[in-house]
């Protein structure tokens, strides 16, 4: 939904950060953004459906079907997409939602919301967390995944990614990627369930980096 209006726009605008460039439409859905907007202003928590995706790009209701139930410190502009960070009940910690992966509406409940850290920085947030790739030229990368990261790659790549079901465990996914240390560095903190197997060239040079990361680990504990 476009929105065209200054009034809609300014709406839009509060208690937003803008990571990276100024978007010019609404790709998750005014309704959405203005309650979450409307509980910021209010200090209000908020409670909703999260989906998440099957090996074959299925949507479904996580968290066993129950709604979560947050309070929302800001809405972040990344890229493509809205999230939402804010203080979640059922997780006892700060989370991340993307809000195009939110089922409807949420509701603004009458419950107070917890207050923000007095250390909460959204700007080092977004620095940690996004722009995850450099500039350089991409390349085309075959990754095989477990299930459970479908939304990680659907998160970064978009819901018109490549993927192909191996079986109801696993699935391969292409991706267009910089194939750079950040790149690698991502890749590794999957612990194995997001694994490189193509192109070749790809495959050694990460190859290459985990032997001499192991090398340089033995040296500095010798």
């Amino acid at each position: 939904m476009s929105l065209t209006s200054g009034e809609n726009a300014q709406k839009l605008r509060r208690n937003v950060e803008v990571e990276g460039r100024v978007k010019t439409d609404n790709q998750c859905g005014y309704y959405i953004v203005d309650t979450i907007n409307e509980a910021i202003d209010t200090r209000r928590k908020v409670s909703f459906y999260y989906t998440d995706y099957d090996v074959n790009k299925q949507r479904y209701i996580t968290n066993s079907g129950q709604r979560y139930t947050v309070s929302p410190y800001t809405l972040i502009w990344d890229g493509d997409y809205y999230y939402l960070r804010g203080y979640c009940d059922e997780r006892r910690d700060k989370r991340t939602f993307r809000l195009d992966r939110i089922d409807h509406v949420p509701d603004i409940l009458p419950d107070p919301a917890a207050p923000k850290p007095d250390d909460y920085s959204v700007s080092e947030y977004c620095k940690r967390v996004f722009r995850m790739y450099d500039t350089d030229q991409p390349t085309e990368v075959e990754l095989l995944c477990k299930a459970s990261t479908m939304k990680v790659l659907i998160d970064n790549f978009g819901i018109d990614i490549d993927t192909e079901p191996v079986d109801g465990e696993y699935f391969k996914a292409k991706v267009m990627v910089c194939t750079s240390l950040i790149f690698y560095r991502w890749v590794f903190g999957f612990s194995g369930n997001i694994k490189i197997v193509g192109p070749q060239n790809v495959v050694a040079e990460y190859q290459k980096l985990l032997h001499k990361a192991l090398e340089d680990y033995a040296v500095g504990n010798n």
